[in-house]
């Protein structure tokens, strides 16, 4: 994920559920008063999840932010261009860093699929 689409990066915390929304919605959540949607990033990337989600990341992009549950960050900083091709539609692509493979979430491509639903 690009570093200027990140807000901040807090604890999972308490949602509350929303009935009748897709199954990657896991709920809302109170954000100092702002009402966010929470989606589980791993689901819609067809990940397996093998433990709850430990921390929420807060993105945006052209005035859309949501919260995103994931299992953790290692660090936040300025990546490179990917130069691999990634297999989901929902990532600009792949790059080697520190020797692992780290695929790069395209933020506007996530909330376009969020919105068609």
């Amino acid at each position: 994920m690009a570093v200027e689409h990140v807000l901040e990066v807090r604890d999972f915390g308490t949602l509350a559920a929303v009935p009748g929304s897709t199954p990657a919605m896991l709920g809302v959540c109170n954000l100092r008063g702002q009402i966010l949607p929470v989606v589980d990033l791993a689901l819609l990337l067809g990940i397996s999840r093998t433990a709850p989600p430990g921390r929420l990341l807060v993105a945006g992009t052209g005035g859309l932010k949501a919260g995103f549950a994931i299992d953790e960050v290692s660090m936040v900083g300025e990546l490179a261009d990917p130069a691999e091709e990634a297999e989901s539609d929902l990532l600009v692509g792949a790059m080697l860093v520190g020797g692992e493979l780290v695929g790069v979430i395209d933020v506007p491509q996530v909330f376009a699929s969020l919105e068609a639903g």
